[in-house]
């Protein structure tokens, strides 16, 4: 009998062993791919901020708001979320994430800011994106909106972000507290062990119900929905625009309305990533799924978001697409301001009224 318990042990203890081995794994996997995602991701958003600062046509002025938006706030994002690298662990109503980025060698509050602030600066992004395919929608009603506009409408998205970064700084955990929770809560991994995981780095929140977190949450899954919704809704709508037999454009910007629809088409793909990745971390959260998958792949996924965004931005936009490849065939014409992008626009139109500044937006997004 003793034997067989003995035996037992042993089978327990290699199970346990291969469990952790392919927990350690995937983690491992996880760091690796946050570089490959987050590092590159970051240098595209550079080369775009370059682009729009030295390439922007002066007809695309106020869309270059959003823009800029987009490509500052998406390298804030890759350069974040390469130092946090989080995985969370999903502890009953305990929202627990443990840091294995550059942050760890500072401390675990820095973490905490990290991932908070890559919280915010993931949703910003969504909010902006809302008001890109908007714009789009305004400008084919033959309505742009002003530089100053845009601006109110950016200061009014970044007023929500800002606030959800405040109040979710304020609601931080004891990390010795949550320790003892995940311990508690997943005793297969071991995470008390120290000659297992060494000094593990982790930080989070204790209840997911208490009402900082609550609403952080909601804040950062739900809306993904309508936001959505909503870009879907002005695709559609400015599909029908653009399907429009009267509608009342020149040769050239007829014939850059399926080039217009790709990019639509594209970038109403982009935000499935936050989509999906927010139903991932619902599903676990409340225990409908489980497993170092769910954990690791979760902002993993809305990282893909900030670093596709910019080569979408610069493969579209006929300006900042011209002269990043004139700069790296020739080694020069980076930087030098391009009033109107020479592969999409009729050289022959050059009167900066209202119908001819609507033709020319069209032609470069």
């Amino acid at each position: 009998m003793s034997l067989l318990n003995s035996s037992e042990d042993l089978d327990l203890n290699s199970n346990i062993t291969d469990h952790l081995e392919y927990v350690m794994t995937l983690d491992k996997m996880t760091e690796f791919l946050s570089a490959v995602i987050c590092l590159p991701g970051a240098f595209y958003n550079a080369i775009l901020i370059l682009l729009i600062l030295k390439r922007t046509p002066p007809q695309m002025k106020s869309y270059a708001v959003y823009l800029l938006n987009f490509a500052f706030f998406d390298f804030a994002t890759c350069i974040i979320s390469f130092f946090s690298c989080q995985k969370v662990i999903f502890s009953g109503f305990s929202l627990i994430y443990i840091f294995y980025g550059p942050c760890k060698y500072v401390s675990s509050w820095f973490c905490y800011f990290c991932h908070c602030f890559e919280c915010h600066t993931l949703a910003h992004s969504q909010w902006i994106l809302l008001g890109s395919f908007f714009y789009r929608y305004s400008v084919i009603r033959g309505q742009t909106p002003t530089i100053k506009r845009l601006f109110r409408n950016s200061a009014a998205f970044y007023s929500m972000s800002f606030c959800f970064l405040i109040f979710y700084l304020f609601d931080i955990g004891d990390s010795a507290e949550l320790l003892k929770i995940m311990g508690n809560l997943h005793p297969e991994y071991h995470y008390d062990d120290t000659s297992i995981w060494k000094n593990l780095v982790l930080s989070g929140n204790i209840s997911m119900f208490s009402p900082i977190t609550f609403i952080s949450i909601m804040y950062m899954t739900f809306p993904c929905v309508p936001i959505y919704c909503a870009i879907l809704y002005y695709r559609h709508n400015t599909l029908i625009v653009l399907n429009n037999p009267h509608l009342n454009l020149s040769p050239v910007a007829k014939g850059s309305h399926q080039k217009l629809i790709q990019a639509l088409t594209v970038q109403a793909i982009i935000p499935i990533f936050w989509l999906v990745a927010s139903g991932i971390y619902t599903m676990a959260q409340f225990g409908f799924i489980s497993g170092p998958i769910p954990e690791n792949i979760t902002f993993r996924l809305m990282d893909c978001i900030p670093m596709v965004t910019p080569l979408v931005t610069i493969w579209f936009i006929a300006p900042y697409r011209d002269g990043l490849l004139k700069f790296l065939h020739t080694g020069s014409g980076m930087f030098v301001p391009n009033t109107i992008g020479t592969s999409i626009v009729d050289q022959t139109t050059t009167t900066v009224d209202t119908a001819n500044n609507k033709q020319y937006i069209l032609t470069q997004l």
